[in-house]
């Protein structure tokens, strides 16, 4: 894709016309659901595509390497903990040793937030943020967006309600600079040292409040807490969470409330879900998780075809298709 930048850190690295391209190509990656390699890479290097996650991942991780594969790309689990970054080698020289080694791009999550940054300048590789610290996580939000679109079209006047530890979720970080600019609106709710003291954006309000951050919502996005992040007097929450904000069929039903319900997993059942609200239709996390292989398709597809392969985007209607230049990788 041309001008898809080479280290995709945040969601604000991208400009909304290559978002809406992404969608398009995360359509037609799911309608046809085939293996892409001679429609993609004939005739060219098979890109080497490694992952390296100095966090625990399922989803992600896993999503990931399925998407390398159906594209046709060589994939490489780089174990960060056998590694030599457990020697002392800087993050900058590992990734300079995958190149020479011929790898491609690395999809890269770490607990140091922000730490990718530093390479947007002079990338060793290609890079994207498989989720770093409590920064971003753009890859999870670009998913989000595609089965929101999918489930309820045209996003504009919408209001999702995101309930849970706001301060501390990536994923609530990168919703909040992409949902805008499909004219959404977002209530980050929790209690004290959940949600930010302030925020500057016309789009987002805050509450501390569940039964009314659900009343005024259109469909709802819930965050587990995350305990590993929490320090002093953030604490006392955790015994009262469930019944104060956590949601359930019971407590949508008291609202009069029959709204979709989205998580990036992985849910604490009992804590911000109830087990009947996660095995009702209501539950997107699954369609979710199914939607996360094809859009990481597409993002792959388009950081490697920036430069590597003179490709252009044809965009007519849903249907996307990738044009092969003269240059291979």
């Amino acid at each position: 894709m041309k001008g898809f930048p080479s280290v995709l850190e945040n969601i604000n690295d991208l400009n909304l016309m290559q978002i809406q391209a992404l969608l398009s190509l995360t359509t037609e990656y799911k309608k046809k659901d085939i293996d892409l390699v001679e429609s993609f890479y004939e005739g060219f290097k098979t890109p080497v595509v490694a992952t390296s996650f100095l966090e625990n991942s399922t989803r992600t991780k896993h999503s990931f390497a399925i998407a390398i594969q159906k594209l046709g790309g060589m994939y490489i689990d780089f174990n960060a903990e056998t590694s030599s970054l457990k020697k002392g080698e800087t993050l900058e020289e590992t990734l300079l040793t995958l190149k020479h080694q011929g790898v491609d791009c690395c999809i890269i999550r770490t607990s140091v937030s922000n730490e990718l940054a530093q390479f947007k300048g002079n990338h060793p590789l290609k890079i994207i943020n498989g989720g770093d610290g409590t920064n971003q996580h753009p890859t999870q939000a670009l998913l989000d967006l595609f089965t929101m679109v999918e489930n309820h079209g045209d996003l504009k006047g919408k209001t999702m309600a995101i309930i849970g530890d706001c301060v501390h979720s990536r994923v609530t970080h990168s919703l909040v600079e992409l949902l805008p600019q499909f004219g959404m609106n977002l209530i980050l709710c929790g209690p004290e040292g959940y949600i930010p003291e302030s925020i500057d954006s016309k789009n987002v309000s805050l509450c501390d409040n569940r039964d009314e951050a659900i009343s005024k919502s259109d469909f709802l996005y819930l965050l587990r807490i995350q305990k590993e992040r929490h320090t002093g007097k953030e604490d006392q929450h955790f015994a009262t969470y469930h019944e104060k904000y956590g949601c359930s069929l019971d407590v949508l039903g008291k609202l009069n409330k029959e709204i979709s319900v989205y998580h990036p997993g992985p849910a604490n059942i009992g804590v911000e879900i109830s087990a009947d609200l996660i095995k009702s239709p209501l539950y997107q996390g699954y369609k979710q998780v199914e939607n996360s292989t094809y859009m990481r398709m597409a993002i792959i597809a388009a950081i490697l075809s920036n430069r590597n392969i003179s490709c252009q985007l044809e965009l007519n209607g849903d249907d996307a298709r990738i044009k092969k230049g003269p240059t291979g990788l």
